[in-house]
């Protein structure tokens, strides 16, 4: 009897799989055979094998699965945040060394990424890919110390998007839009002529790129904040003084002051919208699925407006990194790590997780070559609009930038206070914060 328990425990011992614990994460088993390796892989519910909807369940599984048959002396475990803030259990972990390749938004990158803490992807890059994926991706993500610390994974583009029966013949200038705005407004009483977000980062990542095509610039070559110093406040003050006339005249809707993005999905379903900025999933996510046919044919969507006299249509681009964590003490582990966040990326990958999430790829083979981007009317105004985007230089003050303009605007929006005292005080608020850094 004794010698039955002694060998059930021994046999335990021989099955019991490897655990792995994420930082407020789900519990994950994983059994290793011997001679393979483990790399977990952090990633937020929503773009993982967790989420609720089937098709992200069986899309990321895909990724993971055609690794495995690739590579089958390496086991990927996804290790499924439920930290209350991501991008801190991001950064907790990477320093930690308790994953191997992490989810990351762009925002975050560049603070870990001037830290150190990311493999070169670069050398392992072949020349093929390396054309495939937007230039911008690849220059954004080296600008931080010259290194290519991971790979853009999805992103996305602000859109102008308009009804049709409204708007016959879409504007391509703030000044030219203003004019059918106010006769949307006398002549279709209950239809909000035009919203974006006023109150929320959401709002002045769009407006960066109205800043930016009229010579803006966010910080100088040492990486010091001068987005509201000299010129660059004049032009911050055209914009919040742009949108601040046309709320009062009733073309935008007082809600957009303290309101996020989606903030216009009420309106939009509501058919209480004629045109708004949106990211450009909104055609697949929003008007497709949830509006009846005939009134989803009514929407169109070009790149965004600009002002008369600047360049149009400079859209202002995100999105999400996959990044592998430098191993120094384990070059077997190091190379598995940054070959799944190679294989992650690759145009299989891209194109089906982008397509279960309803996100835009970063390359261009997936929009040329599946149906699903190249014939959808809203991802081929996307295509079009990235050929001119931006995306905001990727510095550690740049989350601390976004935020306090956005409180700026909703504050200018939604007292009677001045402009210049609010961007002053802004501007005291950055510096403050930077050199906190």
């Amino acid at each position: 009897m004794k010698l039955v328990r002694v060998l059930s425990i021994l046999l335990l011992l021989f099955v019991v799989p490897t655990m792995v614990f994420a930082g407020g994460g789900r519990e994950e088993q994983v059994q290793l055979e011997e001679g393979q390796i483990l790399v977990r892989f952090l990633v937020p519910r929503w773009a993982s094998t967790g989420d609720v909807r089937i098709e992200r369940q069986v899309a990321f599984q895909s990724v993971i699965d055609s690794f495995h048959a690739a590579n089958p002396n390496v086991r990927v475990q996804e290790v499924i945040s439920s930290a209350s803030n991501y991008d801190v259990d991001v950064a907790n972990q990477i320093n930690e060394g308790t994953v191997e390749v992490v989810w990351i938004n762009n925002p975050f990158y560049p603070t870990l990424q001037s830290q150190g803490k990311f493999a070169n992807l670069e050398p392992h890059l072949s020349a093929a890919d390396r054309e495939d994926f937007f230039g911008w991706t690849l220059d954004a993500l080296k600008s931080v110390n010259g290194e290519l610390g991971g790979l853009w994974h999805n992103t996305d583009v602000r859109l102008f998007f308009y009804r049709t029966d409204l708007i016959p013949n879409p504007p391509t200038t703030l000044e030219d839009f203003i004019p059918m705005a106010r006769r949307i407004r006398q002549n279709n009483p209950g239809v909000a002529p035009y919203f974006l977000s006023l109150g929320h980062t959401d709002g002045i990542i769009h407006a960066y790129g109205l800043f930016h095509s009229l010579g803006g610039r966010m910080v100088d070559n040492s990486g010091r904040p001068i987005v509201l110093e000299g010129e660059n406040r004049q032009r911050w003050a055209r914009v919040f003084q742009t949108y601040k006339q046309m709320m009062e005249e009733g073309l935008i809707p007082e809600s957009a002051a303290i309101a996020r993005e989606n903030g216009v999905v009420p309106l939009l379903l509501g058919g209480q919208v004629a045109a708004f900025v949106g990211n450009s999933n909104y055609g697949v996510r929003e008007i497709e699925p949830k509006l009846p046919a005939e009134e989803a044919a009514l929407w169109q969507a070009t790149p965004v407006l600009g002002f008369r006299g600047a360049p149009a249509g400079v859209g202002v681009s995100g999105g999400w990194v996959i990044s592998a964590r430098k191993i120094d003490d384990n070059p077997r582990l190091q190379q598995a790590a940054i070959d799944f966040a190679l294989h992650a990326t690759n145009f299989s990958a891209q194109r089906n997780t982008n397509k279960a999430g309803g996100w835009t790829p970063t390359r261009n083979s997936v929009f040329t070559s599946d149906p699903f981007f190249s014939e959808d009317r809203f991802m081929a105004t996307t295509a079009v609009a990235l050929e001119t985007a931006i995306v905001r230089p990727l510095v550690p003050i740049a989350p601390v930038i976004a935020q306090t303009l956005a409180d700026a605007l909703s504050l200018y929006l939604t007292t009677g206070r001045s402009l210049d005292a609010i961007l002053e005080e802004a501007n005291r608020t950055i510096l403050a914060e930077y050199g906190r850094l």
